[in-house]
């Protein structure tokens, strides 16, 4: 099972000059943990839910003059559309992240989330479709 078969193609990005109220507010109007940063099209880093906490509000910096190019994780992994499932997850395990862009030739063409990850699972082994069932008396 290769990873594009499970990625999320609407990915949403923003450049480095963004500021980081700005790029929280996509985050939140989406539902998304995280925004890729890109420059000519060419993902050069993330900016992540655990960034926003470590990076700006722990820190005490204003989110309103803060770009995210100050506070985004640069050293940024990502995996090609072809990569195997097993493969994509051991990525996430290994390098301790939860989202991960996905580039064919260098572009960015998807992201996949640990969640993402685990929906497969919970589908394929225990054939459940969460979105689908109410679990809320299983607690």
């Amino acid at each position: 099972m290769e990873i594009k078969s499970y990625m999320q193609n609407d990915v949403k990005t923003c450049t480095e000059n963004n500021t980081i109220d700005t790029v929280a507010k996509i985050m939140s109007t989406n539902n998304i943990g995280s925004v890729v940063i890109v420059k000519d099209d060419i993902p050069i880093g993330i900016f992540t839910e655990r960034d926003l906490v470590k990076r700006v509000v722990a820190c005490g910096k204003n989110p309103t003059k803060t770009t995210v190019g100050e506070v985004m994780t640069k050293q940024l992994i990502t995996v090609g559309s072809n990569k195997k499932l097993r493969a994509v997850y051991h990525v996430f395990v290994i390098n301790h992240i939860r989202h991960l862009p996905v580039v064919e030739n260098g572009h960015l063409v998807g992201i996949v989330s640990l969640k993402d990850i685990a929906r497969v699972v919970d589908e394929q082994i225990f054939g459940l479709r969460f979105n689908k069932l109410d679990f809320s008396g299983d607690y």
